[in-house]
Order: C-alpha cells, then sequence, then structure tokens
C-alpha cells in the first residue's frame, strides 16, 4: 500500500490528535511519579540518584553551579573572591555547553568553552579547601 492510499484510509483528525497526547501525557506524569518518589528518597539518604547516574557530568555541573551560586552570594571569605566565584561559575557553564555540544568537538566555540573551563576548573581546585560559609 503506498503512503498516499494509507494517509486517505488512516487519516487522523485533530480530535483525535487531542485525545491521544492528552492522554499519553498524562499516562506518562502517572506512569512516572513511583520512579520519581523513589529517587527522591535516594537523593535523600545517599545523596544522589539513580537517574542522576546516568549523566553524572551534567549532575555535578548542575550541583557545582548552583553551590558556586549560593557561596558567592553569602560567602563571608575573603578567600576566593568575587571575581574568581564569577570565574569558576563561568567555567562550569562552559562545560554543560561543551556537553550539549558533542558533535562539535574541535570547533571555535568549543575550544572557546574548553579554555574557559579549565581556566574555572583550576581555580575550584585551587579554592576546594575554601568553599564553605
Amino acid at each position: 500500500m503506498k503512503y498516499k492510499a494509507f494517509n486517505k484510509h488512516f487519516k487522523r483528525t485533530l480530535w483525535d490528535e487531542i485525545k491521544y497526547y492528552g492522554f499519553y501525557i498524562w499516562w506518562n506524569w502517572l506512569e512516572s511519579r513511583p520512579r520519581e518518589i523513589y529517587w527522591f528518597f535516594q537523593r535523600g539518604w545517599r545523596g544522589y540518584a539513580d537517574c542522576d547516574t546516568w549523566s553524572f557530568d551534567d549532575y555535578l555541573c548542575r550541583v557545582i553551579i548552583g553551590g558556586l551560586k549560593q557561596l558567592k552570594k553569602y560567602s563571608h571569605s575573603n578567600k576566593p573572591s568575587k571575581e574568581d566565584f564569577d570565574i569558576m561559575i563561568k567555567g562550569f557553564e562552559s562545560n554543560r555547553k561543551m556537553i550539549d555540544m558533542t558533535s562539535t568537538w574541535g570547533s571555535k566555540t568549543y575550544i572557546k568553552y574548553k579554555s574557559e573551563f579549565d581556566e574555572g576548573m583550576k581555580l575550584f581546585h585551587q579554592y576546594l579547601n575554601y568553599l564553605w560559609d
């Protein structure tokens, strides 16, 4: 059967699409609740969930960026300085962008993000023991 003949015979209306996707979205939401609850308790118990390890580099970048922004805002220490915090945050944000750019390794933007990440990681390594409030 050719595509045109198939499409004429099984044409879906807008109402069919609304019914299908309306059910599909709610069903997926309901189906994922037990896993989300399980992962919530895993994070509370051990600090990370199984789903976090599927892309551990991205998970750690998100957590570190949030922590650095919080420390920059409320830190009472003189080490590291606000500028150092900015460089570290920019470095980890560049790493997040590099993770999303996996198909363009070696491009100019990738190299720029890599150098920003290396600079931020160097400072992160240098000030790791000072990152407390």
